[in-house]
């Protein structure tokens, strides 16, 4: 049996005469857990073992005799045969452990973590890589990093619409994947081209809403950690934002309500009276005059129901864009920008009607009246609602359910 012979039954690895050639046999070669291939200077194939095989997709026979480029992508042969010319001409080369793209006989690349060293035989020197496929292992690191990114983004406040977009534009970069779609879970489905099988995360991000992110086609349990990762991330940032959102939404507003509180009322009457135009803006003070009986008689949770449909009813009766606030208690304001002395009269008048159809709270029928002041072109919002306090003393001291004009 020649060499050849010998080392193929030894277990599968090719060698074209290197069996005869090795200081070492060829069956050490073969039983390394990595895979093997030797080349000569004339960069022609003179060996690879059955990992080399399998990872290239070649059997060995095929490949003994072929230029070595046969295994390299076409954009990196040129340097590739360069940097072997260089590692063949070093007196003394040193081994060393380099990452190297592979080119596998269906078309496929790879990158793979080889050891090259020079290896001295009869015949003269070969050059000998020994590796394995590193691929899998750069995409978990390369999606280790993005996580991180799209952490780090989402804790320094990153707009959640901008982190999305990153997110989408990571997962199609990192996984096998022709599309992905960010949505909340209560929205329009969005439909998508290609595979129809979908992996899909859902995360809460408070007050009841959830986000799903669905990346298109069937993932591997590590591909869809990643989107789970992911979307756990822009779930934090959405989640944050909405807690921001909520505690700005509750400094400038009435929590029993909804109305605009002082704060806000404050800051519409400002900007109101900032860019006021050819009329002016009016506050209308309401008052509700016999509401106290209302907590008196049947306690404040029926109080408080009878307050949230009267502030319903008044939101509804106010133009769009003006502004209903409540003071607090049984007292509110509304707002109305650009409105002269007729139309706000008109509003009071709305408002008072609004707030005189009985109302069920409680199992019992409410009448409510409300006395209602208006005050009218003020240059300033304490003088403004000043005026308008004193509207609605007035039509207090005249009887209920009335509205006054500051005069």
């Amino acid at each position: 049996m020649d060499a050849d012979e010998d080392v193929g039954g030894a277990g599968g690895a090719r060698a074209g005469g290197l069996g005869d050639r090795l200081v070492a046999p060829a069956s050490i070669l073969e039983s390394l857990p990595d895979a093997v291939v030797a080349a000569d200077r004339s960069g022609q194939i003179v060996f690879v073992n059955t990992l080399a095989e399998q990872l290239f997709g070649w059997p060995g026979d095929e490949l003994i005799g072929q230029p070595v480029q046969t295994l390299w992508p076409a954009r990196v042969r040129e340097r590739y045969a360069r940097n072997m010319e260089l590692y063949f001409a070093t007196e003394h080369p040193l081994r060393f452990t380099t990452a190297a793209w592979g080119l596998r006989r269906d078309g496929s690349e790879f990158i793979g973590e080889m050891s090259w060293g020079i290896l001295e035989t009869t015949g003269g020197p070969v050059l000998l890589a020994v590796g394995r496929d590193i691929s899998e292992r750069r995409a978990a690191e390369a999606r280790l990093r993005a996580v991180a990114v799209i952490g780090e983004r989402a804790l320094a406040g990153a707009d959640p619409a901008d982190l999305a977009g990153q997110a989408i534009s990571l997962l199609r970069t990192l996984l096998p994947i022709e599309g992905a779609v960010l949505r909340m879970a209560d929205g329009s489905s969005v439909a998508a081209s290609g595979p129809v099988s979908e992996a899909s995360v859902r995360l809460s991000v408070g007050n009841g809403d959830e986000l799903l992110m669905t990346a298109v086609r069937s993932l591997a349990e590590e591909e869809l950690s990643f989107v789970r990762a992911v979307a756990s991330m822009l779930a934090t940032a959405l989640a944050r934002l909405r807690s921001e959102e909520r505690v700005r939404y509750e400094a400038m507003h009435d929590p029993l309500t909804g109305l605009a509180n002082r704060t806000l009322l404050r800051d519409r009457l400002e900007h109101a009276l900032a860019r006021r135009e050819q009329d002016p803006t009016a506050a209308l003070f309401v008052d509700l005059d016999n509401f106290k009986q209302v907590n008196d008689l049947h306690g404040h949770a029926t109080g408080d129901a009878v307050l949230v449909e009267i502030a319903r009813r008044m939101h509804a009766a106010v133009r769009p864009g003006d502004t209903v606030a409540r003071l607090g208690g049984d007292e509110f304001v509304a707002v109305c920008e650009n409105i002269d002395q007729e139309a706000a009269l008109a509003i009071g008048r709305r408002l008072r009607q609004a707030i005189q159809q009985p109302l069920s709270a409680g199992g019992v029928e409410h009448h409510l009246f409300a006395s209602i002041g208006i005050a009218i072109g003020a240059s300033d919002p304490e003088a403004l609602l000043a005026n308008a306090d004193a509207a609605v003393y007035r039509a207090k001291a005249a009887g209920r359910g009335r509205v006054e004009l500051y005069q």
